[in-house]
């Protein structure tokens, strides 16, 4: 059976801004911030860290409890950001006697 996540829902964290605020184009006009941006930093994990730490503190909580997937247990964010080895052969390999052509 799969585990329940511990965190909060998406929609409970919006309803709680909206709660306070009243709408989430409030609390993004507040703080300077795109509504698109508030509600892509909630909905997608790894969207922008900085406001993810904004909104849980207007939640009055801490990141790592809001989104516990998000965060590592020491409280630092996870990458969500692929590691990518390059593929491509360097300028010495393209010259096998180190002779430009």
């Amino acid at each position: 059976m799969a585990r329940k996540p511990d965190g909060l829902h998406p929609e409970d964290i919006k309803t709680r801004l909206r709660k306070k605020f009243g709408t989430l184009a409030a609390f993004a006009k507040l703080h300077r911030r795109s509504p698109n941006t508030v509600s892509n930093a909630i909905s997608q994990p790894g969207y922008s860290t900085p406001l993810e730490k904004l909104i849980a503190s207007e939640l009055g909580m801490q990141p790592e409890s809001v989104w516990p997937e998000r965060y590592h247990v020491d409280g630092t964010p996870v990458s969500f950001r692929a590691d990518r080895t390059p593929t491509a052969l360097n300028c010495r390999a393209h010259r096998q006697n180190e002779v430009a052509a």
